[in-house]
């Protein structure tokens, strides 16, 4: 059929069911995508392209052109069609990989994608509030640059296609109504008014009146009765084009799925291809061939490209005033100018990073007129409150959008406002409300878009607002999103190079975030630091460094505080490294990242927020000082130290972690600290040889090679040590044998208390609990005893003169809970879990206070008892004697309260008490009696024992846990062993 004997309208129907038919090819030959809407929305897509749209395939960056957005992105295959119709880079073989590995035709448009595709959507509802940008920039970029061209060379609508679901959404109300109030008039939304959603009819979950609600808005309404009537789709968007004050909507009935015979109407048309039998029913209604497929008429082709030529017309018309000016009113300003406006702040000030940003940008938008954005209702919290004129229905020349409390579609807005071209944005809230632009940030990062995003108050030092405004796992939520940069400064002039970073970063967005407190403002570095490096050296550049502390914001200075401490008090040099742009330094190889972080590998994370991510960077010897729950509702730096934020939490943790018995326990020069030395090597060697036992049932076997490894360990000792009591003899275990000496040296100078493997039965199952331990002291100093059990009661020092084990239980109990300003109520108690205990446990209960049964280990447990911090307020009940000269040393190191007499339990034990100490029954020992001289324990992990880790392995040996407690108080160690490959094949081979 030739065009002289088709009319117009005739090839209007006849290219309207082209594009259904080729959507539909391109659903069938997937196997997957949603036919129903193309069916359906075909004759309104087809009148906004053929009537309307103004647009260049050839050009298609044109400033001018209209913008078309399918906000209901499932819809591709019918923006597909249309753009291969029209004259787009998209071919017959481009539909037919359509939703295909590699292909032009993704499942949903996608910018920079698809040529001619000007927003990716599918989340539904983003399109529709990310086109409220578009029309927001074609209104400002009008009020900017006709004025000086005396011609409307910016004079574009948006136009949109959505759907129920769209209009369902959330974003959808709050787009909707920022628009209205706006009067964005070249705003023109067609809504798919067809009832029919995924679950079924719309009506079962929405009776919403969609035209009154826009009209309560401010938006201009209209309606078509029958979407297939082209005249009057064609009318009414005419209707919308001559509005001048107010955004339309086009409520268009429609069928789902229109002309599939079976399908039509029905959800079931929605989300799935036709099938072979009903697509080919579907094109016989239509009257159009089987075969081929992706089928044309030329009289279409001929008569698309006719259309085509007119809007090159007018391209051409446009483009001719263009050159007419003279001038380009769309350049860009120079960025290098608004640059040199950054903020330099004086070093040793204080200042909040959201002030600093405030300043930053007041300074930067004088010389930068494309920088325009706003906040949530915050201005004056977020420091987005600034000297430019805001932005409204009569005036579009202003700086300043005043978003409303719309937080989801301030970002969708920003996004299109960058997409449009000619902006740069910014958006601003409180970080905790990041959840609510989440999607739209994460299509800003899809999307490449350079959108800055402002978050402030980013910590619990918000204070008294409490949890539901702290910020826990957002930072970490906002660095998992691909390709968004998340800069944390640390004061204002770090703030001042995250605004150079995000300016010059223009391939994808950048979050910016700020603390709502002051912060001591820091040396500046080089600029350009931030992006090429992503952290830097705050402190402690000069020299090897002990530890290295992590630090991001606010938490930075807290690092450096501590780090001075640390060397003042501990001379312990620490590196603090202050890191705004975590994943940057993340990407780098390993030889660059110890560049920046030192060679060392014992390292603290410090940041008020959840952990993730941070393991890259902490590696598996370090500590983080981290959020683990939510915060809660106090003045900011008492809810800060309530969770530990304070320089006497760091410095215990840094302490913890460096790598090695140090001279800040004891001078090199006494032989105290080389026993401390020796029994460190030995415990840790027990440990590692356990570990080819461990889980496997064999308490024996794990008891052995421990004991053998401490043996082999001990007996390469410079100096010499005698072995005065020990758990071999008690358990007729493979023993370090009482009296055994142990070393190098002729001269025996100390003695041991030993247990190589203390909780057999956890090593043997694999349980948490297992550690070996020693205890080391001056010849002469440890009680020995023929005794294998005691009666034990350890309490923290406020207790220690309270306690009387030989008044009972209740009299010990109110003593405890008297020094300890507590209630009976709140003890707890550690009991072993024996039958000999059943009384005991049942009466510390029956008096109120709590009890924590455990199967073994009261080394442990004894000096977990002895920690300040911890939650135990005594442990009570009879236990192994050698375990009992271990906590003894322990105690009387840490100054804790210990009381001990002998419990034989067997006639054998009483028999041998009585002849060899004959005064056992009236003796009751403190660690003073038991403990004469100076003494260093030493504990390693053999199984997870809090605050211990077990040993890890990794490809070169492995990393130990070590508690080292002496006179100067206890150290957490972490240290790292090469093993030979002979001892790994070894220990793979058991």
């Amino acid at each position: 059929m030739s065009n002289e004997k088709m009319t117009e309208a005739s090839l209007d129907r006849l290219a309207t069911t082209a594009i259904r038919m080729l959507s539909i090819d391109q659903v069938e030959s997937a196997n997957s995508g949603h036919p129903g809407l193309p069916l359906g929305l075909a004759p309104v897509a087809y009148t906004i392209y053929s009537k309307f749209l103004k647009f260049s395939p050839q050009f298609p960056n044109w400033p001018d052109r209209d913008r078309f957005v399918l906000s209901a992105g499932h819809g591709s295959a019918l923006l597909y069609s249309l753009l291969h119709l029209f004259g787009y880079e998209l071919s017959i073989e481009d539909l037919k990989a359509f939703r295909q590995l590699g292909s032009k035709t993704p499942g949903h448009p996608e910018y920079r994608h698809t040529p001619g595709v000007e927003v990716t959507t599918g989340p539904l509802g983003q399109g529709f509030a990310t086109a409220v940008g578009l029309a927001l920039a074609e209104r400002m970029a009008a009020a900017r640059i006709n004025p000086q061209t005396d011609i409307e060379l910016v004079d574009h609508k948006t136009f949109v296609l959505a759907s129920d679901g769209d209009l369902m959404e959330g974003i959808s109300h709050e787009a909707g109504s920022l628009a209205g109030h706006l009067g964005l008039s070249k705003l023109i939304v067609c809504f798919d008014d067809n009832d029919i959603t995924i679950d079924g009819p719309r009506h079962q979950s929405c009776t919403d009146d969609v035209l009154e609600r826009f009209s309560a808005y401010g938006w201009h309404t209209l309606q078509v009765e029958d979407g297939e009537d082209l005249a009057e789709i064609e009318s009414q968007l005419q209707k919308a084009i001559d509005e001048k004050s107010r955004p339309s909507l086009i409520a268009i009935k429609t069928t789902i799925g229109y002309g599939a015979p079976n399908k039509a109407g029905k959800s079931v048309a929605h989300g799935g291809p036709l099938g072979k039998d009903e697509a080919e029913a579907t094109k016989i209604g239509f009257g159009w061939p089987l075969e081929p497929t992706f089928f044309v008429p030329a009289e279409v082709r001929e008569y698309l490209d006719a259309i085509l030529e007119n809007k090159a017309l007018a391209y051409g018309k446009w483009l001719q005033e263009f050159n007419a000016l003279g001038f380009d009113p769309f350049s860009q300003e120079d960025l290098r100018s608004a640059l040199g406006s950054l903020v330099d702040f004086e070093v040793g000030s204080s200042l909040a990073t959201r002030i600093a940003s405030q300043k930053n940008l007041q300074a930067i938008m004088k010389d930068m007129p494309s920088l325009v954005g706003g906040s949530a209702d915050l201005a004056e919290s977020t420091g987005t409150k600034l000297d430019f004129k805001a932005i409204g229905k009569d005036d579009y020349t202003g700086r300043i959008i005043h978003f409303g409390i719309r937080e989801h579609a301030m970002a969708a807005c920003s996004n299109g406002l960058a997409l449009h071209g000619g902006f740069r944005p910014f958006c601003s809230t409180f970080l905790v409300f990041s959840d609510y632009l989440r999607p739209s940030i994460r299509l800003s990062a899809i999307m490449g878009l350079p959108v800055i995003y402002i978050f402030t108050h980013d910590s619990i030092a918000v204070g008294e607002d409490g949890p539901t405004h702290q910020p826990i796992e957002h930072l970490a939520a906002l660095r998992s999103i691909p390709n968004l940069m998340v800069l944390r400064p640390a004061d204002a002039n770090e703030t001042s190079e995250a605004y150079k970073t995000a300016l010059e970063h223009t391939t994808g967005p950048c979050a910016i975030i700020l603390s709502r407190q002051a912060l001591k403002t820091l040396e500046p570095s080089s600029p350009g630091w931030m992006a090429k490096d992503g952290a830097r050296v705050v402190f402690g550049q000069d020299g090897l460094s002990e530890v290295t502390i992590l630090a991001s914001g606010s938490e930075v200075g807290l690092a450096i505080d501590s780090a001075k401490i640390l060397f003042d008090l501990h001379k312990v040099r620490a590196r603090v490294v202050s890191v705004p742009w975590r994943e940057r330094l993340i990407e780098f190889d390993e030889a660059r990242q110890l560049e920046i972080l030192g060679p060392n590998q014992n390292r603290l994370v410090v940041e008020a927020g959840i952990e993730m991510g941070w393991e890259a960077l902490r590696g598996p010897g370090g500590k983080s000082l981290v959020m683990k729950s939510f915060g809660t509702s106090a003045p900011g730096s008492k809810a800060s130290a309530h969770f530990g934020y304070t320089t006497e939490k760091v410095v215990s943790l840094a302490l913890a972690i460096a790598n090695a018995v140090s001279n800040q326990d004891l001078p090199d020069s006494t032989p105290m600290v080389s026993l401390a030395h020796h029994l460190l090597q030995a415990t840790e060697a027990a440990a590692i040889a356990a570990q080819a036992q461990v889980g496997l049932g064999n308490k024996i076997a794990s008891d052995a090679l421990a004991t053998e490894a401490m043996r082999n360990s001990l007996g390469k000792m410079e100096l010499s040590a005698k072995v005065v009591i020990g758990e071999g003899e008690k358990d007729n275990a493979p023993m370090l044998y009482v009296d055994e000496v142990l070393g190098a040296s002729e001269s025996v100078t100390f003695e041991l208390a030993v247990d190589p493997l203390e909780g057999t039965n956890y090593a043997a199952k694999g349980q948490d609990g297992a550690v070996s331990v020693i205890a080391g002291s001056e010849l002469g100093s440890l009680y020995s005893t023929s005794g294998y059990y005691m009666e034990k009661l350890v309490v923290k020092a406020p207790a220690k003169d309270a306690i009387d084990i030989a008044k009972g239980v209740e009299y010990n109990l109110r003593a405890i809970a008297t020094s300890s300003n507590k209630e009976i109520s709140d003890l707890k108690f550690i009991v072993l879990a024996k039958p000999r205990h059943d009384e005991l446990i049942s009466q510390i209960r029956s008096l109120g206070a709590k009890v924590v049964e455990i199967p073994d280990g009261d080394v442990m447990a004894s000096i977990k008892v002895m920690m300040e911090a911890s939650e135990f307020d005594g442990l009570y009940g009879i236990g192994g004697a050698p375990e009992g000269v271990i906590s003894a040393c322990a105690a009387k190191l840490l100054g804790a309260g210990m009381q001990t007499r002998l419990a034989p339990q067997s006639e054998e034990e009483i028999k041998r008490l009585n002849s060899l100490e004959p005064d056992w029954k009236d003796r009751i020992m403190t660690p003073q009696d038991m403990v004469k001289g100076d003494s260093v324990v030493v504990i390693t992990a053999i199984t997870n024992s809090p605050p211990l880790d077990a040993p890890l392995k990794n490809k070169t040996g492995w990393t130990t846990s070590s508690l080292v407690i002496t006179k100067s108080g206890e150290r957490l160690i972490h240290r790292d062993h090469l093993t030979t490959i002979d001892q790994r094949r070894a220990h793979d081979a058991t």
